[in-house]
This record gives structure tokens, C-alpha cells and sequence, in this order.
């Protein structure tokens, strides 16, 4: 986990070292153990270090033999042994045992097909003294924000670095509540612009392209039978949990009840364990099930909990840090965690992206249900029935069923369910359709969550289900081998979890994810609070629909208009009264920051 940023202006002027620094200073709490800038006219790289690898010798901004490559680099290059011992031999000269110089002699070598090359997480730039190239991973594990402003183009790891060189006003689009996602590489912060997933960016002569590098299979693999893809699956979920574990500093890993990171503490087999947990009526406890895999595994556990008069300063915390609304009431609960873990470890594994690559979602069954009765001949025969009685929408476009299944509010354009069917013909297998459709509309907003709830005290996450062989090879599984008999979700991942994971952990059909009781919160001990918020965010006039959220668990329409007032008063309002304040808020770092 570090924080990178950069400046190459177009119009030859030389950069500002206080712009670099600036820029550098918001970006501390990703790499607390360094800071480093190169500058050579009218390009300049800033780097703030967390240390993982090489601990001595891993400083950058990083440069090759000559110095003519300079590279700055956040993530972690899981197979960089390898790739030390193919360039050794092909005559290049190592000065560390660090991965980041993999990326200057492996440009060097093969130029931007290095990228092919990578099995990691991370964002870099790199100047070969005539062009910038910058990446993002196949995930997008690790993030890039870029615009252009006055001339330059301006790059960091969070859009705040960005906004200390380049004034970006609000940009909501029309419909952004219905995935709180502006669908596209844009950003809400008018002119800045998210770097996508598996793209990289090339900057030259002043003007600036994006390409991208890499996509998932489109196709299953009819022939992959049960036992082969059981063991297929098995090894890579092994080897990505071991490439993971490359530290010289200590790892645990957030731990819930559920299947996911369950199989990968009993593979990984840290010492020290987070959960989290809240004592409240219903499905917000989930210690036992948690308890018994650290029991399994012989770690020692901590439990991490919010109460909620703590929501407020918190919420406003993970809004700074996000640099957007949360679309997710998870961030409570992983920052409280990462707050907990950080006097114990550096590196943290998880489990995200397992629904997603999987079939672990409810709506993955409904869908699936629906899809098999319209095929079935009573329901081909009676379908206008059907219809009427379940849903006008039935057996007709399935990427329409998916927006109205995962819709946050009703659309006012057709903008996201052209998004929806963009992604739905990218795969011919309906599941796969679903994954990959929730791949790049929602995935990217929890991954973002993971990083920044790490990041905010200088923690680094790593998810081994991330690793693009296993999404590769998701995406290659026929449906029936995800979801069994149209009710067991993730049916594959369960046949590999029996080799190591308790049998009544590996078959729980109602682990939910990471989840917290704000909703309830929201409309009770905080309504006052929340209630505030919502009709200072009505006073804006920004167009946006204020549907009434039902009082239910899963609405999430209440918990989007807080979050979007806190993000205009943390990143418009204060900006307005004073362009130089500071935008962290009180105790953004925890407790004892």
C-alpha cells in the first residue's frame, strides 16, 4: 500500500516541486514509513511509501541502470521473483530485492506487454523520458485518478491529491443513485476521472489515450468436468493465498462467519484474526461461526464493534477517505477493523469478489429460477399468466430483471440499462452475465472500500480471490457448476472448502458479507441526525429523486442521501469557504490520530 501522484505538463513549463509535495501531503496515510519525488522539467513523479518488501532498499520513485526510466508504484507484484530471475538473464541488474524494480527493467524489456506479464495488484506511472504510462491491475485493486487541467495532466492514488492542483466542482449524474456509480470513467468531481480497471493511460506530446489490456473470458468451457474444475480451482485458490502471504512484515486478515474468508484463514492460516460483530437483534452477530474457524486454525481472534453514537465522526471519516458517497454500509464495520488491526499487522487478506465470480448472490437464484421457468412448456404455454401474477417483466430481457433486481431507485433514463446490456453481452452464460455485470457496475466500489479502509491507517489489503487466473477461470465454469440445483450458490467453491474449511461453515447457505445494523440506526437512535442531513441535501436542488426508503434492512435510499450531504460538505462546502482548508476531518485516522 503506498500513495502515488504526478504532474506532466504539456506546455514545457517546469514542475513545481510545491505542487509535489501538496499533492504528496494528502496522500501520507497510505505510506506512513517514506516519502520520495523526482523531478526533471516538465515532469514530476511524488511517492509515499508503505513498507513491505525490501524494507531498506525499496525507496522511490524508482529509476532503472541510466536513470532514464522512473517509475512510482503502489501495489504489490506477486510473481516479481520470477520475473527478477527471467530479466537477470536477460542482462538487466538488480540494486534491491524489491518488487517495484521489476516494472523499469521489465518496460525496458518488452515495453507496455510487461503488463501481460504481472500477476499483482497496482497502479504505477512510469516516465521513459518521452512518454507516460500509466496502469491500473486487471481488478482494479489498487486505484488511479487523473485530469487535465492548465496545460498538465495531474495523476494520484486519490482524487484529494488532485484536487489541491486542479478546482473540480460537483458532477452528479442523472442517475446515480440507481447504482450509486456514475457508470462510465467519470468521476463526481467534475474533470476527474477514474483510470478503469485492466487499462492503462498513455500521456505524450499533449495528448492522452486509454487503452485496455485485459477482459475475462466470454465463453465457458463446455468440457470442464466436475472433478477436473474442482481441482483446477483448488490449486489456484492455493497458489493465489501463498503468492499473497510474501511479506517482511506481519499479516492477519478479517475473518466474518461466512464461506469466503473462512477458506482462506484455514489455507492462509494467520496467527491473528478481525471480526466484526454488533449486538443487535437478528443477523449482525456472527461470532460463532467466526469463532469456530479461528478455533480450526488456532488463531488468536479480536473482535471490533461499533456503537452508534460513534456513526457520525465515522461516517464522515470513510466519506473523506472514499472521496465519494458510500455505497455500502460495510465501510463502518472495515474501517472500525483495519483501526483495530493496524497496532497488530501491515497486511490484511479478504475475501472479496467471491459472489461475484462465483453465483453467491440471492438475486443470481431468483434469476436463475425465473430464466429455467420460462423455458419450462406449463410456463411457455401460460406465460401472460405468470405475468401477472409474479412480474410484468418476466421471461423477457434478462438484463432488465438484473436492473430491476439490483436497482438502488427506478431510473429516470435508459442510461443503466444500456450499461446492464452492455455487460450482458460480454458472456452467453447467464450467471456469468450477472458476475460480470456486477464485476464492473458494483464490484469496483467495494474494492474501493477495502483499499481505502486499509489505506486510512496505512494498512495494505490483499483478496486472493481477485487474482486473475481464478477470475479467468470463473468465467470459464459453466453455471451449473456455481449454482446447483438452482439453490446452492457458489456450489464449486463449497466442493474445494471441504478439504479445509468445518463442514457447517462450508455449507452455511446465509452469510450475508460484512454487514451492520445502520439502516436501522439511520431510521432510529440516529434519525435525528440522518433526517438533518437528507433535507440539507434537498435544499441543493441537485434533481435527484428523494423516494421514500422502506423500512427494511436493505434499503439503501436513506443511507445514499446521507452519505452524498456528508460528500458535499466535506469536499464542496469547505472548498468554497476556504480553497486552502484542510478537508480531513476530526479523528479521520482513528482514534489516535
Amino acid at each position: 500500500m503506498c500513495g502515488i501522484c504526478g504532474v506532466v505538463r504539456f506546455d514545457g513549463a517546469m514542475v513545481e516541486v510545491d505542487a509535489l509535495e501538496t499533492m504528496m501531503a494528502r496522500l501520507a496515510h497510505r505510506g506512513p514509513d517514506d516519502r520520495g519525488l523526482w523531478r526533471e522539467g516538465p515532469v514530476g513523479l511524488g511517492h509515499r511509501r508503505l513498507a513491505i518488501i525490501d524494507l531498506a532498499h525499496g525507496r522511490q520513485p524508482m529509476a532503472n541502470e541510466d536513470g532514464r526510466v522512473q517509475v512510482v508504484f503502489n501495489g504489490m507484484i506477486y510473481n516479481y521473483r520470477e520475473l527478477q530471475q527471467e530479466l537477470a538473464a536477460r542482462g538487466h541488474r538488480f540494486r534491491t530485492a524489491c518488487d517495484t524494480e521489476v516494472l523499469v527493467h521489465g518496460y525496458e524489456e518488452w515495453g507496455v506487454r510487461l503488463l501481460d506479464r504481472l500477476n499483482g495488484m497496482f497502479a504505477f506511472a512510469l516516465w521513459d523520458g518521452r512518454q507516460l504510462l500509466a496502469a491500473r491491475d486487471r481488478m482494479g485493486e489498487k486505484p488511479l485518478y487523473y485530469a487535465r487541467h492548465g496545460g498538465a495532466l495531474y495523476f494520484a492514488s486519490e482524487i484529494k491529491s488532485i484536487l489541491t492542483q486542479v478546482p473540480a466542482g460537483p458532477r452528479i449524474p442523472d442517475d446515480f443513485l440507481v447504482f450509486e456509480n456514475t457508470l462510465s470513467d467519470e468521476t463526481l468531481f467534475d474533470g476527474v476521472k477514474r483510470l478503469l480497471p485492466g487499462h492503462f493511460l498513455l500521456a505524450q506530446d499533449g495528448g492522452v489515450t486509454v487503452h485496455r489490456y485485459w477482459a475475462p473470458p466470454d465463453r465457458v468451457d463446455a468440457g470442464l468436468g466436475e472433478v477436473a474444475a474442482v481441482r483446477e480451482l483448488r490449486d489456484l485458490i492455493v497458489d493465489a493465498i501463498g503468492m499473497r502471504l510474501q511479506a517482511e512484515v506481519p499479516v492477519g486478515m478479517y475473518l466474518s462467519g461466512g464461506l469466503d474468508s473462512s477458506l482462506i484463514a484455514c489455507i492462509a492460516k494467520p496467527s491473528v484474526v478481525f471480526t466484526s460483530y454488533y449486538d443487535h437483534p437478528g443477523k449482525f452477530d456472527e461470532r460463532a461461526p467466526a469463532r469456530r474457524v479461528a478455533e480450526h486454525i488456532g488463531a488468536e481472534q479480536v473482535f471490533v464493534t461499533v456503537r452508534p453514537e460513534e456513526v457520525p465522526s465515522l461516517f464522515a471519516a470513510v466519506v473523506y477517505h472514499l472521496d465519494q458517497p458510500i455505497s455500502s454500509p460495510s465501510p463502518i464495520s472495515s474501517f472500525a477493523l483495519a483501526r483495530a488491526a493496524r497496532a497488530r499487522v501491515t497486511v490484511l487478506l479478504n475475501g472479496q469478489g467471491a459472489d461475484e465470480l462465483f453465483g453467491g448472490y440471492a438475486r443470481y437464484v431468483l434469476l436463475a429460477h425465473e430464466a429455467a421457468l420460462g423455458r419450462d412448456p406449463l410456463f411457455v404455454q401460460y406465460a401472460a399468466v405468470a405475468r401477472r401474477l409474479w412480474h410484468p417483466s418476466m421471461f423477457g430481457d434478462p438484463a432488465l430483471r438484473y436492473l430491476q433486481m439490483n436497482q438502488r431507485v427506478s431510473p429516470r433514463t435508459r442510461r443503466p440499462l444500456d450499461a446492464v446490456r452492455e455487460c450482458f453481452d460480454r458472456h452467453h452464460d447467464l450467471i456469468a452475465q450477472m458476475g460480470y455485470t456486477d464485476m464492473i457496475l458494483t464490484l469496483p466500489d467495494l474494492i474501493t472500500m477495502d483499499d481505502r479502509g486499509c489505506a486510512h491507517v496505512g494498512l495494505e489489503s490483499r483478496s486472493p480471490f481477485l487474482d486473475h487466473r481464478v477470475v479467468e477461470f470463473a468465467f470459464r465454469l459453466p453455471g451449473e457448476l456455481k449454482l446447483r440445483d438452482g439453490r446452492v450458490t457458489k456450489w464449486i467453491l463449497r466442493e474445494v472448502a471441504r478439504e479445509f474449511v468445518p463442514a457447517e461453515v462450508a455449507d452455511r447457505p446465509d452469510k450475508m458479507g460484512m454487514v451492520s445494523p445502520l439502516a436501522v440506526w439511520l431510521r432510529g437512535d440516529l434519525s435525528g441526525w440522518a433526517d438533518g442531513l437528507v433535507e440539507s441535501l434537498r435544499h441543493r436542488d441537485l434533481g435527484i429523486p428523494f423516494e421514500a426508503p422502506e423500512a427494511n434492512d436493505y434499503d439503501r435510499r436513506l443511507h445514499a442521501l446521507v452519505s452524498l450531504e456528508l460528500w458535499f460538505r466535506t469536499f464542496h462546502d469547505r472548498v468554497a469557504a476556504d480553497p486552502q482548508a484542510s478537508l480531513e476531518p476530526a479523528g479521520a485516522r482513528g482514534p489516535d490520530s
